[in-house]
């Protein structure tokens, strides 16, 4: 037992600097007069989110309190989950923190903690919870995390315009080493399902690397035939998006599979960025939903297409499987619309509200 403490905790340990290193990615695709703020607001919104989860999040999502937890495989199990939280909360975060101060994430943070990634999270990863029990697939979050994350930030970016100052050049050096901190993160991310070294978790390193490999390749082919040229950013980029498709099966299927997936994801999710940054209704200055939504997205549809002609899961005979994971993807997009723009009323009303003290806080003391 102490073992598969240790395992969880090594797995915790090395995904919180991948969690810190996603503000530091993202502050340098924003224009540089924004990129302080744009910081200091998404670092509190983690904050936020840790006091979330340690207070109440756990308890909706796993029916247990992580502050007061007895067990060591409790702790540990809460600690892994809460990363998951934390990284999902970091990719919509980007979206907004621009544009946004740390008043607006006082609202918005508890309210789609607990009206879109609790409930989801519970139906999906929880013992008792109704999509894991018809048979609803979901390995390291490639819908509980990366979809709604993704589906979040694109309601999110309807309300906003891209800003007057020019977005300055990146730093390479940066956006290499944050996505590098990222990848050995992600090892931890997807790692830690496997709940020990066992047989599924050398499967499961195998194919995040494959997922690595083959999206590289399928973004950077789509890059260089439309373009002519390939950057830096290109190649991290797809480093991202095979991590993000891995998530949703890594540990279900084989090497080839993972591969074709992987590939094919690499060259969807690069098409839709290049679409969204020219949209004239989005702003998504982190490409977060073209990443995330898409790429969470292409995997459980992978995974789906993969069982179905397997057939080597139980419920996966007759297109049954592929029915529920379907459910599951329909669901969850659902909620985090609905969810969302709830948490965006709600946030607005807190922002407008602290202000409006603030205000005559001002007024009596001038």
């Amino acid at each position: 037992m102490r073992g598969l403490f240790m395992f969880a905790l090594v797995c915790f340990l090395i995904m919180l600097p991948m969690i810190f290193s996603v503000p530091l990615l993202y502050v340098g695709m924003m224009p540089r007069v924004r990129q302080q703020s744009a910081l200091l607001t998404m670092s509190i919104a983690l904050m936020i989110a840790i006091a979330c989860w340690l207070v109440f999040g756990n308890r909706l999502a796993f029916g247990f309190d992580l502050l007061h937890a007895t067990t060591f495989s409790s702790l540990s199990a809460g600690l892994v989950q809460m990363d998951f939280y934390l990284y999902a909360v970091a990719m919509l975060m980007g979206t907004i923190a621009g544009n946004r101060n740390s008043r607006y994430m006082f609202g918005f943070v508890p309210v789609w903690t607990v009206l879109v990634y609790c409930p989801l999270a519970h139906w999906l990863w929880a013992d008792h919870g109704w999509l894991r029990q018809l048979g609803a697939l979901d390995f390291s979050g490639g819908i509980v995390v990366h979809l709604t994350a993704g589906l979040t930030s694109l309601v999110l970016a309807k309300a906003l315009l891209p800003g007057d100052q020019p977005s300055m050049p990146n730093d390479f050096r940066t956006d290499y080493a944050a996505t590098i901190m990222i990848l050995v993160g992600w090892l931890g991310f997807n790692l830690a399902p496997a709940g020990s070294l066992n047989k599924l978790a050398g499967q499961v390193l195998i194919n995040t690397f494959v997922a690595v490999l083959m999206a590289m390749i399928g973004w950077y082919w789509l890059t260089y035939r439309q373009n002519g040229v390939v950057q830096l950013g290109d190649l991290l980029n797809g480093v991202l998006c095979g991590l993000v498709t891995s998530t949703a099966l890594v540990g279900y299927v084989g090497a080839l599979s993972m591969a074709i997936v992987a590939a094919v994801a690499g060259v969807i999710c690069r098409q839709m960025v290049s679409k969204m940054q020219h949209s004239k209704h989005f702003y998504d200055v982190v490409d977060s939903f073209a990443m995330n939504a898409v790429g969470g997205i292409t995997g459980a549809v992978g995974l789906m297409i993969v069982q179905f002609f397997n057939g080597t899961h139980a419920i996966a005979t007759a297109g049954k499987f592929a029915v529920v994971e379907l459910l599951a993807v329909v669901v969850a997009a659902g909620l985090t619309v609905i969810g969302t723009m709830v948490a965006q009323l709600v946030a607005k009303a807190c922002e407008a509200g602290v202000t409006r003290v603030m205000n005559l806080d001002s007024e009596r003391l001038n």
